[in-house]
């Protein structure tokens, strides 16, 4: 059975914000996690934000669900578009290494190596547009 997870898309300038997660290996993926018993998913995603960079976000759109498997088993991770005014800093460094904005041809490099999220690599035919249209 799969669980429900989120993660929240913030573009800059044609580059995605990822992180490096560290937790079981590397993976690279958008900021996000689990959704807590009682929480919306929207709330979630402020909470993930807020506790991996230290960011104030205001969450937009579902952008979509995309099923993914991670080491804790599967789940359906939702991925909302976010906006924020301020700037990130590493809140998590024991699970978090680090963090960039990342353009196309660099993501494509990560699902190349085998270190994009499985849940970013089945959405990414979907985010190409909005990383290379200006």
């Amino acid at each position: 059975m799969s669980r429900d997870m989120v993660a929240g898309l913030i573009l800059q300038n044609r580059r995605l914000l990822l992180v490096h997660n560290t937790k079981y290996n590397l993976r690279i993926e958008p900021p996000g996690g689990k959704v807590e018993p009682n929480e919306t998913y929207e709330s979630a995603v402020i909470r993930e934000l807020s506790e991996e960079l230290g960011l104030a976000v205001s969450v937009g759109s579902l952008f979509g669900v995309y099923p993914t498997q991670t080491p804790e088993g599967p789940f359906n991770c939702r991925m909302y578009w976010c906006t924020t005014t301020g700037k990130p800093t590493l809140k998590e460094p024991d699970k978090i290494s680090q963090f960039s904005w990342y353009s196309l041809p660099e993501i494509q490099q990560f699902e190349k190596a085998g270190t994009l999220a499985p849940n970013l690599c089945t959405a990414l035919p979907d985010i190409v547009p909005y990383l290379t249209h200006k």
